[in-house]
């Protein structure tokens, strides 16, 4: 099926008008909003932390406030909301900090929007998933009659880019999704885990801020990059592959993208608009390795055994930085497998239990933990890369 990405070009926040003008361009160009006049629209943005705009973690509250007028303009009934990332606990104390500190208390105010705590969730089952048959949903997504999904494009540690896809493990709630890291560790798995739960979802439109993109190791522990670009589509698979060719990241070596094409779920894409040029020198996280269709069979098998089963001299292990822990405890409440603990007032890790699915990494605000390949590994790695 072919999927139409509305691209539009905007250098900066500083002005909210050519923001605006910026994400409405790029939804009229995508074929515009579903039908959201007297509907209840979630607008549902990648609020992964308590961080503050210019980090580049969350998406940037003048995306938002643009998305959010522009469905009110429509007649739609307006909530933001979202569960943020692992680790965080899942309570209306923690909603506030987070929307405090993210702009979206102050674009509530000022768009009349009132924000909800809620911190319910609804239980859902899937039986046409491939890997994953149920699903806990957060009410504000059960309860939607239209989503709008707002993402932010960022780097993924684990799933190596961060997008419209990804933006929707938000509907889980808080502490449930450390889980499916244990049960999914191998990431061509959890891949396939989240295009099941975007085929429960199913967001009805998604925009995605890439104006200032984070490059590197995200989705936290990045750094901020200049893109200048609101993209948005009726298809998360779609706007995704424009998104990952923008930054110059093959969609072909995207697990997520991977699974939606073998699914049958995205098929071709026409960019409308300003013409997306890849960005040449966007960094990709230290654990993504480009594989494209044509290399030798031996090549591909001998990376998804390191994969799989050398994680210990191959992948990268998380590594703590005493100077900057503070043993806030954050990496132990997300270890799905309990290889974190505090001692002494710091962390450390059980690297033998560790299944490298980097949620401490994801979600340290102190920069406090490095990602670091042994010897042996950085020899192959450079062997194969």
């Amino acid at each position: 099926m072919k999927t139409i990405t509305g691209s539009a070009r905007c250098q900066t926040y500083d002005k909210r008008e050519d923001v605006f003008k910026a994400v409405r361009k790029a939804v009229r160009l995508a074929g515009g909003l579903p039908d959201v006049k007297g509907k209840k629209v979630l607008i549902k943005p990648n609020l992964l932390s308590d961080a503050a705009p210019e980090r580049a973690v969350t998406t940037h509250p003048q995306i938002i406030w643009a998305v959010a007028k522009l469905v009110q303009d429509a007649g739609g009934i307006v909530t933001i909301a979202d569960s943020p990332g692992a680790g965080i606990l899942y309570t209306p104390r923690t909603l506030h900090k987070v929307y405090s500190k993210c702009g979206i208390e102050e674009v509530a105010k000022e768009l009349g929007i009132t924000l909800d705590y809620d911190v319910g969730f609804k239980e859902c089952n899937f039986p046409e998933g491939v890997v994953m048959k149920h699903f806990t949903v957060i009410n504000q997504a059960y309860n939607a009659d239209v989503i709008i999904s707002v993402c932010k494009l960022k780097t993924h540690m684990f799933a190596h880019f961060s997008g419209a896809v990804k933006n929707t493990f938000g509907v889980i709630p808080g502490l449930d999704k450390p889980v499916f890291h244990s049960r999914f560790p191998d990431f061509t798995d959890f891949a396939e885990m989240l295009v099941d739960l975007n085929e429960l979802v199913k967001p009805d439109f998604v925009v995605m801020d890439a104006i200032v993109g984070m490059e590197g190791n995200g989705p936290q522990g990045g750094s901020p990059k200049n893109v200048g670009y609101v993209l948005a589509s009726k298809s998360v698979y779609g706007l995704d592959i424009s998104a990952q060719t923008l930054i110059s990241m093959p969609p072909e070596s995207i697990a997520t993208t991977i699974a939606a094409l073998r699914r049958g779920l995205i098929e071709e894409v026409e960019v409308r608009g300003d013409e997306i040029v890849p960005v040449a020198d966007f960094v990709p996280p230290s654990t993504y390795r480009q594989e494209v269709v044509h290399e030798s069979w031996q090549k591909r098998n001998i990376y998804r055994r390191l994969q799989r089963v050398g994680k210990d001299i191959y992948s990268p292990s998380p590594v703590i930085d005493p100077k900057r822990c503070v043993g806030c405890g954050q990496c132990v409440r997300i270890c799905p497998v309990k290889a974190a603990h505090i001692s002494q007032g710091k962390a450390s890790f059980n690297l033998t239990n560790c299944i490298r699915c980097y949620c401490c990494h994801d979600m340290s605000q102190y920069d406090a933990i490095i990602m670091r390949r042994p010897i042996v590994g950085e020899i192959i790695h450079s062997i194969i890369k």
